[in-house]
């Protein structure tokens, strides 16, 4: 159960605290989190990744009430929340989301044509 959640001062950071540890997220630094179950999996631009015991729809709800809703991190499909600052591009034939991360690779998820679409027509407004 998360106790604490708090937003630094200096960056977007994420601080999940249960009973026996803390987990500190620095959003400026992650390239997406992909569910896992009751887990999530943080991938950081740097190719760092862990996994944190908590659900990516509590995670979701984390950024909401401290970033807002209308935030860098979205929430794309089922599986994802992703930093759209990093995105380099969107295919819906290829049903793929590319990320670029900070060694000049880009990772790729697959996402349903009907979010990429939603993805291609809200960033390009």
């Amino acid at each position: 159960m998360i106790t604490d959640t708090k937003l630094s001062q200096s960056s977007a950071r994420l601080c999940l605290k249960s009973r026996d540890e803390v987990f500190f997220i620095d959003l400026e630094r992650t390239l997406y989190i992909k569910a896992d179950d009751h887990y999530a999996h943080v991938h950081y631009t740097s190719g760092v990744h862990f996994m944190v015991p908590f659900s990516l729809g509590r995670i979701e709800e984390l950024i909401i009430g401290t970033l807002g809703a209308d935030s860098f991190m979205r929430r794309m499909g089922r599986k994802y929340v992703v930093n759209t600052r990093r995105i380099f591009s969107a295919n819906t034939v290829r049903e793929q989301l590319c990320l670029a991360d900070d060694q000049g690779k880009t990772e790729t998820i697959h996402l349903p044509k009907l979010v990429l679409r939603e993805i291609i027509d809200d960033m390009t407004l």
